[in-house]
Formats: C-alpha cells, structure tokens, sequence
C-alpha cells in the first residue's frame, strides 16, 4: 500500500525505519481501528510496545 494514499487519523504518524521500510505509529487502539476501518485492505503487525 501507499503510504502517501493511506487515509489515517491526525495524531497517527508515518515514518520509516532504518532500512526503509514504513512504519505507522498510533497513540492508542481507536487511532489503529480507524485506520484499518477506513483502509480496506491494510494489514498491519505490531512492531513494539510500551
């Protein structure tokens, strides 16, 4: 997927890691529902939590 066309919420980030790879960062569970809500499709893997 695109991160460019990725339709998330505003307190969501999108960065990449060392290698390149994108990386989406969520304050909190909500913020993961709505983006998987509004993007058909998207599969997202937890990286790390605090």
């Amino acid at each position: 997927m695109d991160l460019d066309k990725l339709t998330g919420t505003s307190d969501m980030k999108k960065v990449k890691d060392m290698k390149g790879n994108p990386l989406l960062l969520f304050v909190n569970a909500w913020s993961i529902g709505m983006t998987l809500e509004r993007n058909q499709g998207l599969k997202l893997a937890e990286f790390s939590r605090n």
